[in-house]
């Protein structure tokens, strides 16, 4: 970031933000703390999601399959290879690429409702698959295994409040650097060509599968990668992260936060997450506003929260 960006107010939100997360855990209890964990988690996720959907334009209903993939692949590891939480989270990133590959395959030959009908198709049957099996994934009730340690046996555990929040907190920062890095690259610029206009970039050269495939793909390494860090800071899966609904949830948040955006669909994430848990102890169906905020974002600022961002930044520039 140059030095001019760093003495603007704008320029300065992203440091202040971060700071504040950082300290912030000062100030909160162990719920505050593992709740905290949650959001860096989901929000990672999101911004995987947007990878396929914000930057290349695929709107996929699958990607809970890919967390899910991630969040077992790593407690697999942990159960029955290794105690070791870096190689779980290699496993988990493996195993959501392998998947993605394979779903990608498929999934980029077609187009329009015929692509999310492949992801939705995909993501029913390991949910049903994961349900049937319960020797192997333990169903609903899910498979638990002993907290793993950061540095060898004498060091934190990762299901701990504290060390779970500043765990997914590093893992989130350093995904958004990188997908941040990502989207000004050649590689993003060809995928954002393709969702704007892909008979264009087709014409340029660019093949449009090949491309689509590798978007798709990087999107279900990250929400591998989420899912591993789900399953070392809980120590616990379950088949239901296989569910439909964490699929749609990522929707939900990118189109709040604004797809397109790198940062857009971790504040989409966290904004959603930390209201409804806010007003879950006295609304039943917290999905109703959810919806209606939704509603409202998409017919007055289709932009999400980013787009009013840079609406604002833009107005005050020519101010």
């Amino acid at each position: 970031m140059s030095p001019a960006r760093l003495r603007s107010p704008a320029g300065l939100v992203g440091p202040l933000v971060l700071l504040a997360l950082v300290v912030l855990p000062v100030g909160l209890n162990p719920f505050g703390r593992f709740f905290g964990a949650e959001i860096f988690t989901w929000a990672l996720y999101a911004m995987g999601f947007n990878i396929c959907f914000g930057m290349a334009g695929m709107l996929s209903f699958g990607h809970a399959a890919f967390f899910a993939f991630g969040a077992y692949g790593a407690t697999f590891t942990v159960l029955y290879l290794a105690r070791d939480p870096w190689l779980a989270l290699l496993a988990a990133v493996v195993a959501a690429t392998a998947l993605a590959a394979l779903v990608g395959f498929f999934a980029v030959r077609v187009v329009s409702h015929s692509f999310v009908i492949i992801t939705i198709t995909f993501s029913l049957v390991l949910l049903l698959l994961a349900q049937s099996q319960n020797e192997i994934t333990g169903g609903d009730d899910g498979l638990i295994f002993p907290p793993l340690t950061l540095f060898g046996s004498g060091g934190p555990a990762l299901a701990t409040p504290l060390v779970g929040y500043y765990t997914a907190l590093a893992f989130m920062v350093t995904g958004y650097l990188a997908l941040r890095q990502l989207s000004r690259s050649p590689l993003g610029l060809v995928f954002l060509a393709l969702r704007d206009n892909e008979r264009r970039a087709m014409l340029m050269g660019y093949e449009a599968q090949h491309y689509k495939w590798l978007a798709f793909v990087l999107s279900g390494v990250v929400a591998g990668l989420a899912g591993g860090i789900y399953a070392i800071t809980h120590a616990q899966v379950n088949a239901q992260l296989f569910d439909i609904t964490v699929s749609v949830d990522a929707v939900i948040w990118t189109l709040i936060g604004g797809a397109g955006s790198v940062v857009g669909p971790a504040v989409g994430a966290a904004l959603v997450l930390v209201f409804t848990n806010a007003v879950s102890g006295w609304l039943v169906y917290t999905q109703i506003p959810v919806g209606i905020l939704l509603i409202l974002i998409v017919l007055f600022f289709p932009g999400g929260l980013a787009g009013v961002w840079r609406v604002w930044q833009a107005r005050r520039a020519t101010a």
